[in-house]
């Protein structure tokens, strides 16, 4: 796993030759205050996994997200993961909704709200669906190499105690260019729940429409939930 990981990040980094990619609906894991533009279109597979044995509780997460752009604006999305832990697997589906409130780009702000249902598809254990609204804010700095701050806030409906203790938590990223197609991005989700977590990692631009993101992010409530993460997208 590890070895492919490093092969992939090598062959992005041979095969780079064109600007930073389009605009993202996420930065690692929470989402940005950027929607893609009316009309296009967002792809990415993402592979996640704890990287020990699946008697020490490892396990692998295959998935996929889709967003659409249906105005300049507002775009929809959908995500569909399924998770083995080498005995037994199960899946969600994600819908979700975001509107761009404020954009001035002069200034380097962006405003967005939105909400995100999570629908298990194999239910146990009590899982029940959630729906997440939220609000962030972004600000880019010009004078730090063009870095972006986001900060804001979500609270969850449902879910019931599955979903974990904390209902209402802070969203915290940072998305730092280092050159002229890496950057380090980082962020946070507060709480001690399923979303609960803080993660770090490198974007590469692969082309200006494609992307690939690879971290690792460490869960609040503890190690058992930490996991190494590879994310790679297009827009088109």
């Amino acid at each position: 796993m590890f070895r492919t990981v490093a092969l992939v990040i090598v062959a992005v980094l041979l095969f780079s030759l064109s600007d930073q990619a389009l605009a993202q609906t996420t930065l690692y894991n929470i989402p940005t205050a950027d929607t893609i533009q009316k009309g296009s279109w967002g792809l990415e597979g993402d592979f996640i996994a704890k990287p020990t044995s699946y008697r020490d509780g490892g396990y692998q997460t295959y998935g996929f997200r889709v967003a659409y752009g249906v105005t300049n604006r507002t775009e929809f999305g959908a995500n569909y993961y399924q998770t083995y832990d080498g005995t037994r697997s199960t899946a969600q589906a994600e819908f979700s909704v975001k509107q761009n409130i404020y954009r001035n780009e002069k200034l380097g702000v962006s405003v967005s709200g939105g909400t995100v249902v999570f629908v298990p598809l194999r239910p146990r254990n009590g899982e029940r669906t959630a729906v997440m609204v939220y609000g962030v804010a972004s600000k880019t700095v010009e004078p730090l190499n063009g870095m972006t701050v986001t900060g804001g806030a979500y609270h969850v409906f449902g879910g019931r105690d599955f979903f974990g203790e904390d209902k209402t938590g802070a969203i915290v990223g940072v998305n730092q260019p280092i050159a002229k197609r890496v950057s380090f991005v980082a962020d946070w989700f507060s709480g001690n729940n399923r979303i609960g977590y803080a993660s770090a990692g490198f974007n590469f631009a692969v082309t200006n429409r494609q992307y690939l993101t690879t971290g690792y992010s460490f869960g609040n409530s503890g190690r058992g939930n930490n996991a190494l993460a590879a994310y790679y997208g297009i827009t088109f």
